[in-house]
């Protein structure tokens, strides 16, 4: 990695916290504030619904996100926006917890990425198969998945499922648009691009691509549909196969030539912040997300390339404590 190359990733790196980092949505002032107004009492409607029971659908007085109220689904989707996009000036300094180790594991993938791929080679036959194993992890899967489980739970009155998928959907278009800005914002060449060195910016402005390479958009979309079904159902055998779906395609990525690992890094992040995001917003039948697990560990954001056997991959291992939206 050229020395000229770090403050452009240095730099694409800041972009991501400013753009990418949920917001925390409950303030001290507004818990007061509600607490006051059910002192003082107050109208039926003002007050905070109650979650309809797990296997009931809510309320048709209740507007929700859905086929009946695509206005709702909407401003859900905006109100997502504008919270992630104006997030940095809602971080505490408690945060640094847990961003200045994804920075760091950031900075050492961006220190690595070109050796990683190098690592891995080309094969044909292995490209193959990485492409239709990612093909499940691309926005028009992951739409398709998140929407199946939202018309699964219509079909069977379960709430809570068709809430999975329907805040699923939310959350990869949510962090879709992050995924998409930073593209456009970085312009990274590709594995198989240039001299193979994931330059931003390469030409200058003369040449420009709006799928560019950082950050990889499925692992985004995988891993923000995987954080909201391991929320919705925090149990190890729901877990383990969300996130291990998630990991699957990001890891098809890097086989498959099309990203680095920073690529897939900062993509799996962006999903998962955002998925978690919109969970704590908009879930009704959530049984607390990451609340719930704050004592467990998902494994680490760390590249492995190993030159002897031409494998690359990555390790994930996130303390959810830190990682907990408030």
């Amino acid at each position: 990695m050229s020395a000229r190359k770090y403050p452009l990733a240095i730099a694409a790196f800041a972009f991501f916290c400013i753009c990418a980092l949920p917001a925390y949505a409950q303030s001290t002032t507004n818990q007061q504030q509600v607490s006051t107004k059910h002192t003082v009492g107050v109208r039926a409607h003002d007050q905070v619904p109650t979650p309809a029971p797990k296997n009931a659908l809510p309320s048709s007085r209740t507007p929700i996100c859905g086929i009946t109220h695509l206005g709702r689904c909407l401003r859900d989707l905006g109100d997502d926006e504008k919270g992630v996009f104006t997030s940095p000036f809602r971080l505490h300094p408690e945060d640094a917890d847990w961003l200045m180790p994804l920075g760091a594991a950031t900075g050492l993938a961006f220190a690595y990425d070109a050796d990683a791929s190098k690592a891995a080679g080309v094969d044909p036959n292995r490209t193959k198969i990485a492409n239709n194993i990612a093909n499940f992890g691309s926005y028009y899967a992951t739409g398709a998945e998140g929407a199946g489980l939202y018309f699964l739970g219509l079909a069977n009155r379960n709430a809570k499922l068709a809430e999975t998928g329907r805040l699923g959907v939310e959350a990869m278009l949510a962090s879709g648009t992050v995924a998409a800005v930073l593209k456009m914002a970085t312009n990274r060449q590709r594995p198989l691009q240039g001299n193979g060195q994931g330059n931003f910016w390469a030409d200058g402005t003369a040449h420009w691509e709006f799928d560019s390479s950082f950050p990889s958009d499925h692992a985004t979309a995988s891993m923000a549909l995987a954080r909201v079904v391991s929320g919705e159902y925090p149990h190890w055998y729901v877990m383990l196969p969300a996130y291990g779906f998630a990991e699957s395609v990001s890891i098809s990525r890097l086989l498959a030539n099309q990203h680095f690992p920073s690529d897939v890094l900062v993509g799996q992040a962006i999903g998962f912040l955002t998925g978690g995001y919109v969970l704590r917003h908009h879930a009704l039948h959530c049984c607390g997300g990451a609340q719930t697990l704050s004592s467990k560990v998902i494994g680490s954001l760390d590249p492995i390339a190993d030159p002897r056997t031409h494998l690359v991959g990555m390790s994930m291992e996130i303390p959810l404590s830190r990682w907990q939206l408030r």
